[in-house]
């Protein structure tokens, strides 16, 4: 038998609420029509190739997590130039889509030229059942504002943490392969587990008050609060590509890591280079200082 699907369609980056909105609509219909769930998303774009929310593989995961048993990725460099209608045929028919969901600003085919409307007409003339989910708003700086990936993105950038976690319905996190650093961190009282982050997303920067959860290699799992610097260290290390280095505070690392991801939560400063280690030091001392002000006011 001939496997037949719910789907709803998109890029899905963050999988923010809006997504997670139409995800909630196929999942339901999947199981009161007793209809295998499908979600058809993308390696990459034309427009956002970099500066990404999360990375493929946490996408694919977060939406997966939301219950959707099957997710399609498409190869963009392959679909590119597809018509609407060609895309229309080569996927959503031939992957034996019979209902879709999708959002009321969804385009697809190439250069985005199909609409809901002309989904509306393909869909009637292959007998596949389309609804239309309103865009998801919230009020920002009492402004209601449709929720959107390039509207988190702004927010990352500003550095708007509160407002990315809103609209992405759960705690934003960074992370990347941990590396060992030159010591020096140790050597001048502030120890620092270093990693490189993930390549493609954006990323917050300066120094930034935050909690770090931590996996150790025995299995452990440890929520530290932590100041980290999202730079490239221009005072001793200069680095050639942005690095996180973070520093728990108030405690001694003596267990082996294996895994970390940051959660910014207030920006202290902008990077700087400093003309001596001492005046670094001493802004250092002070970013640790803002740090456990701003944890306070938390608690």
């Amino acid at each position: 038998m001939v496997r037949e699907f719910v789907a709803t369609i998109g890029f899905f980056d963050g999988v923010h609420i809006g997504h997670q909105r139409l995800i909630q609509y196929v999942t339901t219909y999947s199981l009161l029509n007793s209809i295998d769930s499908l979600a058809v998303t993308f390696d990459t774009t034309a427009k956002i190739k970099k500066n990404l929310i999360y990375p493929l593989e946490t996408k694919i995961e977060t939406i997966k997590s939301l219950g959707i048993k099957n997710v399609k990725i498409l190869k963009f460099l392959q679909i590119q130039r597809l018509s609407p209608k060609q895309f229309f045929e080569n996927i959503i028919v031939a992957l034996n889509i019979k209902t879709i969901f999708v959002g009321e600003d969804f385009k697809f085919g190439y250069c985005a030229k199909g609409d809901v409307n002309t989904l509306k007409k393909l869909c009637k003339k292959y007998n596949i059942k389309l609804l239309v989910i309103k865009n998801v708003c919230v009020k920002i700086n009492n402004n209601d504002c449709k929720v959107s990936s390039s509207l988190i993105r702004k927010l990352i950038s500003n550095s708007e943490f509160d407002k990315v976690e809103l609209l992405l319905g759960r705690e934003y996190f960074v992370t990347g392969e941990i590396f060992h650093g030159k010591g020096m961190g140790k050597l001048l009282g502030f120890p620092t587990v270093n990693f490189y982050p993930q390549e493609d997303i954006l990323l917050p920067n300066g120094i930034i008050a935050g909690e770090s959860l931590i996996y150790t290699s025995e299995g452990k799992k440890f929520k530290k609060k932590s100041v980290a610097n999202f730079g490239y260290n221009p005072t001793i290390d200069s680095y050639n590509k942005i690095v996180c280095e973070v520093h728990v505070i108030d405690e001694v690392i003596d267990y082996k890591i294996d895994k970390i991801f940051f959660r910014p939560l207030k920006k202290l400063r902008d990077e700087k280079k400093f003309e001596s280690v001492k005046l670094m030091l001493k802004n250092i001392n002070k970013d640790v200082i803002s740090a456990k002000k701003f944890f306070s006011t938390r608690s």
